[in-house]
């Protein structure tokens, strides 16, 4: 890459600011970089064969841009050739083409990239200096032009000046006129000094009107003031209101003193008031007398000096009526004189300009070969390359955090929420509502009872001291996440251990616990609510454990939350403490729901079912927070179609084939078949 350090010297003699030089180099700048100097450049060192028609180094991107080309070229509509082939090293020679303007100065550098650097040099010297004769050329041909088209307008301004003196002459002789200025001169300064003592009389007049009407308030208002009997007044009337505010931080407005001083204050004011009035009015007509007659007589002199001023007026304008045209010739010749002189010194300028053979451009620095690679830059490109990759990498971790709001794992959901994990419960498939919802006792020896057998144990030790709740709310954030069928298996599951367990379907908007069990739903929790009937009238033995109870939804009702926040409920849940060692409540969703706020304040434990394909974590941390703020219950979660069960299944496989035969098939037979979580 060749580089040379260009001066452009200053257009004219004065500096103008470089906002007004900024045209100007542009101008030069482009001129640089014309096809006129490029075809001189090509020319005069044969760029053709010693640069353009070599071959060109292999490079990655001039390779993959070939390439691409060649793929889009057959989509890309027909171009029809119209350029010559010199426009096309032109063209090329552009390409390749740098003008870096130097700042706050008038240098600029030039450069040209190719592989040869002593051949780029050559270029750049060659087309700097081919620059400096096309700029000497230009200025030699425009002041030739301006030589021969300043002959001839001067040839036309001498022919005019010749007939306008001539037509000036001519008027001045007809109309007998020696010099009109000589005689309109006295007539001038004598209308000057006419209109100088009217603007005195006009400022006089405005004065003594200024003084009859402004001086009249100011001496009235004085004298006023002034006045014994005002004086007077004003003192008993403050002497009155200070007794008023003395006795109003004893006495009310509307005691009878304070009324009776409040009388005699008012008195007093209408007495000052009408005392001012008729004083005022009295020095006004005395002061009105004694205005008006200086300002009638200078109002006097004021006309008198108009009068005069518009006779003068009348004989100035007949002597200049008789000079118009006159003055309009000699403007004319005027004018065209100095038009003339004009004309004639910059023709002297430009006869001088066209002797002189310099350019106010100049070489600071010749280009000169330079060695160091000017591209590609490997360093700087590896550097660039691992940063944008860094940057990228970033970026993308940053969008798929922003856009993945799930849960991937049981151990992001702990470290998520902060709570326990109390159990994890296989995904399995193909099993009905209710063998699944009795999985526990149906299928004693499967994963998902023994799951849920842990889950269980779990929730024995749950509150502070390792106490078990005799209140557990069983609930999730969405519905269908199978927090029903749940809390029918941890119900069944406390059975089994021999505790008496009340389970009760508080699902009052979608039930499903007597669906899963397959027992009616005429009367339950709702009607109970109601008052339509008592405990024990919607309160049913389970017939496949002993120990459990059921309580059904019962009918359906518009207000549910207004139902379990009544103290209806909260009468259940003791009346059933005392009588139960465990109370399961199923509970609906708490997204969007309020009734589960309502019931998580009454349990004595909250526990969340999550599905672990569907867990949103900002609306699990807001369903968190809002049971939190109604007390701090939420003991953990139970995770269900979890993936990661799956991994543990051989080995509680290897402990399933010594249970007794029975319960080995049926699980076998459930393994075959896939088990599913019912719909909550």
């Amino acid at each position: 890459e060749g580089m040379q350090v260009v001066n452009f010297g200053t257009v004219s003699s004065a500096s103008p600011d470089m906002g007004e030089q900024d045209p100007f180099f542009r101008t030069q700048y482009e001129q640089l970089k014309s096809r006129k100097l490029a075809a001189q450049v090509i020319d005069g060192l044969d760029l053709k064969t010693r640069l353009f028609e070599r071959p060109a180094p292999f490079s990655v991107l001039s390779s993959f841009k070939v390439i691409i080309k060649g793929l889009i070229a057959p989509l890309l509509p027909a171009k029809i050739e119209t350029v010559t082939e010199a426009a096309d090293y032109t063209d090329l020679f552009s390409q390749h083409l740098y003008v870096e303007p130097i700042e706050k100065t008038h240098l600029v550098k030039v450069f040209y990239e190719s592989p040869d650097p002593v051949l780029s040099a050559d270029i750049v010297n060659a087309l700097v200096n081919a620059f400096i004769k096309d700029n000497i050329s230009s200025q030699s041909e425009t002041d030739t032009y301006a030589k021969e088209f300043l002959e001839q307008e001067m040839e036309k301004a001498r022919q005019r000046l010749t007939l306008q003196e001539a037509k000036l002459i001519e008027y001045a002789k007809q109309n007998n006129i020696l010099e009109v200025n000589n005689s309109q001169s006295s007539q001038e300064r004598k209308l000057d000094e006419l209109y100088s003592a009217l603007g005195e009389a006009e400022r006089a007049r405005i004065q003594a009107e200024s003084q009859m009407i402004q001086g009249r308030k100011r001496t009235n208002a004085h004298a006023v003031l002034n006045s014994p009997v005002v004086e007077s007044l004003k003192q008993n009337l403050a002497t009155l209101e200070a007794e008023y505010r003395e006795k109003l931080k004893l006495f009310k407005p509307a005691f009878p003193d304070m009324v009776s001083l409040q009388g005699r204050i008012d008195e007093v004011r209408g007495q000052l008031n009408r005392e001012m009035s008729s004083l005022r009015q009295s020095l006004q007509t005395e002061d009105a007398t004694i205005r008006q007659a200086d300002y009638i007589s200078a109002r006097k002199l004021e006309d008198d000096l108009r009068a005069e001023v518009e006779s003068y007026k009348g004989e100035l304008v007949d002597l200049r009526d008789r000079s118009i045209e006159y003055n309009a010739l000699k403007r004319e010749v005027e004018t065209s004189r100095n038009l003339y002189d004009g004309l004639l010194q910059r023709m002297k300028e430009v006869s001088v300009a066209s002797n002189v053979t310099s350019s106010n451009i100049r070489v600071v620095d010749a280009a000169a070969p330079d060695n160091e690679i000017f591209r590609p830059k490997k360093a700087l490109n590896v550097i660039l390359g691992g940063l944008v990759g860094l940057m990228l990498g970033i970026g993308a971790a940053l969008l798929r955090e922003t856009l993945n709001q799930g849960v991937t794992s049981v151990t992001e959901l702990q470290a998520l929420s902060g709570l326990p994990i109390l159990g994890t419960i296989p995904h399995v498939r193909h099993l009905s509502e209710s063998n699944l919802a009795l999985a526990t006792v149906r299928d004693a020896g499967s994963l998902l009872a023994e799951s849920y057998r842990v889950m269980t144990a779990n929730l024995r030790f749950v509150l502070p001291g390792g106490m078990a709740p005799r209140v557990t709310l069983i609930t999730s954030v969405n519905p269908a996440e199978g927090k029903s069928t749940s809390a029918v298996n941890i119900a069944l599951s406390q059975a089994q251990q021999g505790l008496k367990v009340l389970l009760i379907d508080a699902d009052l908007r979608r039930p499903s616990v007597h669906t899963k069990l397959g027992l009616p739903n005429a009367r339950g929790l709702s009607n109970f609510l109601n008052g339509e009937v008592d405990i024990a009238g919607v309160t049913h033995p389970s017939r496949e454990v002993k120990g459990l109870y059921l309580i059904m939804a019962g009918t359906l009702i518009s207000d549910p939350v207004r139902m379990v926040s009544s103290p209806a409920m909260a009468q259940l849940l003791n009346l059933a403490t005392k009588h139960f060692d465990s109370i399961i409540i199923d509970g609906p969703p708490t997204a969007g729901f309020a009734d589960a706020i309502y019931l998580s304040s009454m349990a004595e434990a909250t526990v969340i079912v999550a599905d672990e394909d569907h867990i949103n974590r900002k609306r699990l941390i807001t369903v968190i927070e809002q049971l939190r703020r109604v007390r701090q219950n939420v003991v953990g979660f139970l995770m269900v179609k979890s993936q990661e069960e799956k991994l543990d299944s051989r080995y509680k496989d290897r402990y399933q084939t010594h249970l007794p035969s029975k319960p080995a098939a049926k699980t076998a037979k459930n393994k075959r078949k896939g088990l599913n979580l019912a719909q909550a």
